[in-house]
């Protein structure tokens, strides 16, 4: 069941009047084993959001008055932006232009995966319809095919893994009966949480004018998601190996793997020691550039949100990260 336009009306009023008290400060059918990292399987589930203090979310959320400059980190082009803020002491640790509208790519797919979250059962099946369908050759899909039916829980999967476009579009008619009905879910969802410098006119992140959001959005969005065990499960995960149907009722088999190279078993991509990545979302666009923004954790098991924006490959991506993550064993 979705929630109703009234409802959000009366929150987004609430977030108005509270936000000007805190203007400066931090205040069955279907067979879903899967193969993941040691990582993932200890954490995935089994209590993690508690060992990761997981009222720390509900708490205040941090505020961004400013930049806070990263020493010796090089911005390559003026799109670029990062955000790193320490969860239990809501303290922002670095920002360079978290507040600047920017493309999002697919960390679009947050949102999404919340809605999907907030409004359906993971056993929830989907057919999938038109909407996968007109994707380009270059734009990530499944590919799903019309009339093929799976789980909530194995499109949620094959979204926030391996970001497939064509499972976004289908999450989104599955939950908001159409896409157009679903990207005002999202935009009134945003501005529930915060994020008013976000407007989403699609569900899975590819480049439109009208499509923008920011790092410290970002940070909004994926503190709501991190509530969910089923989303922390599914972005810790390596790989995943899956069956469901086609039109037909016959079996289709799908491993897909993650597009988080900190997540991913056979890269070898690492984390700073002393770092543990947890999951989020990846984004590549060529409007947006590479984008990543993770939930991680130090070795006392504190968390941190680290997000880096609009980057010109992968290399400097992952570089940018490190350099985040460094500032945590710094701290």
């Amino acid at each position: 069941m979705t929630r109703s336009r009234g409802y959000y009306k009366f929150k987004i009023l609430s977030l108005f009047l509270i936000s000007v008290l805190l203007l400066c400060g931090c205040g069955s059918d279907f067979a879903s084993p899967y193969k993941s990292s040691v990582l993932a399987s200890e954490m995935a589930g089994r209590g993690f959001l508690a060992d990761l203090k997981a009222d720390s979310f509900a708490s205040d959320l941090c505020v961004i008055t400013g930049d806070v400059p990263v020493p010796g980190l090089e911005m390559a082009n003026s799109v670029e932006s990062v955000l790193l803020v320490d969860i239990n002491n809501a303290e922002v640790m670095a920002a360079v232009g978290a507040t600047r509208q920017i493309h999002p790519a697919s960390t679009t797919k947050l949102m999404t995966a919340l809605l999907a979250l907030e409004n359906c059962s993971m056993d929830e099946k989907l057919t999938l319809g038109s909407e996968v369908t007109g994707f380009a050759y270059d734009e990530t899909v499944l590919p799903g095919k019309v009339g093929d039916t799976m789980t909530m829980d194995q499109a949620l999967h094959f979204m926030l893994m391996y970001s497939a476009n064509d499972i976004a579009n289908s999450i989104a008619v599955h939950v908001g009966g159409n896409i157009s009905h679903f990207c005002e879910m999202m935009n009134e969802r945003a501005y529930e949480l915060g994020a008013t410098n976000t407007h989403f006119s699609n569900p899975h992140g590819l480049d439109a004018d009208d499509h923008m959001t920011t790092a410290y959005d970002l940070y909004l969005i994926l503190s709501e998601c991190v509530k969910y065990e089923k989303f922390v499960e599914i972005v810790s995960s390596s790989e995943y190996q899956t069956v469901y149907k086609d039109a037909n009722g016959k079996d289709v088999n799908k491993t897909v793997r993650s597009t988080d190279l900190f997540i991913r078993t056979d890269k070898d991509v690492n984390a700073p020691a002393g770092i543990t990545v947890i999951g989020g979302k990846t984004g590549t666009t060529g409007g947006a550039g590479h984008c990543l923004i993770v939930l991680c954790k130090d070795s006392s098991g504190n968390p941190y949100i680290s997000c880096v924006m609009g980057t010109p490959d992968t290399d400097t991506l992952y570089a940018h990260q490190k350099e985040l993550m460094s500032l945590i064993l710094n701290s």
